[in-house]
């Protein structure tokens, strides 16, 4: 989906787009911004207090961005809106059985 996201933000004023990859190894030859997604957020944009937030991941992932976009970036409650997700795979393989 890369290619239509650069469309997009290509064809819209209000669209912006940039890529992150978590964990690019060198046979991905990725040569853009590494990380975790909601800290190059937090690069980008200091201050959240204005925005809302809508994110989906991993349940790890979703609850490090709520807590950092609110305690460091000022982001209001009722602004963070989530999805958190567990894979299949996870599932079968009970790593979620505590849940």
């Amino acid at each position: 989906m890369d290619a239509l996201c650069r469309h997009w933000a290509v064809a819209s004023d209000d669209f912006s787009y940039v890529p992150v990859v978590s964990d690019a190894c060198d046979a991905d030859a990725w040569e853009g911004r590494t990380g975790l997604v909601h800290r190059a957020v937090m690069e980008d944009i200091g201050d959240l207090a204005a925005y809302h937030v809508y994110a989906c991941g991993a349940p790890v992932m979703v609850e490090s961005a709520r807590q950092d976009f609110s305690r460091i970036c000022g982001l209001p409650g009722g602004t963070f809106f989530a999805d958190a997700f567990i894979a299949a795979k996870d599932l079968s393989n009970g790593v979620c059985a505590a849940a």
